[in-house]
């Protein structure tokens, strides 16, 4: 596999993760009502708590994104 490849591939990667990331956060603002019924519904949290961990997991996706997408794809850009 050349190192081109791999720079596509991450590329790519990087694109398609962070349009889920985006999807993701419009879906939250968009569906926030239903979403925190939803939640309340079947697992008993409040929407304090729901919003605290949607945020705390869209802020670990985005950081692993950065990391393992990105980065490569920088390191991949720097050496060739």
């Amino acid at each position: 596999m050349s190192i081109e490849t791999l720079r596509h591939f991450f590329a790519w990667c990087f694109v398609f993760n962070y349009a889920m990331l985006l999807l993701w956060f419009a879906l939250h603002m968009g569906l926030h009502s239903w979403f925190t019924g939803l939640s309340r519904r079947f697992f008993n949290v409040a929407p304090e708590k729901y919003d605290s961990i949607t945020l705390k997991a869209m802020f670990f996706f985005k950081l692993a994104v950065f990391l393992f997408n990105l980065a490569p794809y920088l390191a991949l850009r720097v050496i060739s």
